[in-house]
């Protein structure tokens, strides 16, 4: 294998490790902000989807973004640490009040 792949490995273990503890509305927000989207812009592409494959979607975005040198996972870090997040019943109720 690679550097290129190894670091690549190591740092979606590392994206995988950040976003761990974060719900899929949550996730979906750090991934809008680092593409420099409105905040609920992949709440909402996602609302429909189950938690799991919202996660994944979103964490590939991530990942595909991170790896074509868009942002680092330092600066993921820091936007979450930066951000006010809405959570997931908030998300979704500035979403559309019917879907909450």
């Amino acid at each position: 294998m690679s550097n290129t792949g190894q670091d690549q490995s190591i740092a979606n273990i590392s994206l995988a490790q950040l976003a761990q503890p974060l719900d899929a509305m949550h996730i979906a927000q750090l991934t809008s902000f680092a593409y420099g989207l409105p905040p609920l812009y992949f709440c909402r592409e996602y609302l429909a989807q189950d938690e799991q494959t919202a996660i994944g979607h979103c964490l590939q975005r991530l990942a595909n973004g991170m790896s074509n040198q868009e942002f680092t996972l330092e600066q993921l870090t820091l936007l979450l640490a930066e951000r006010d997040y809405y959570d997931d019943y908030e998300a979704r109720l500035r979403l559309g009040p019917e879907l909450a």
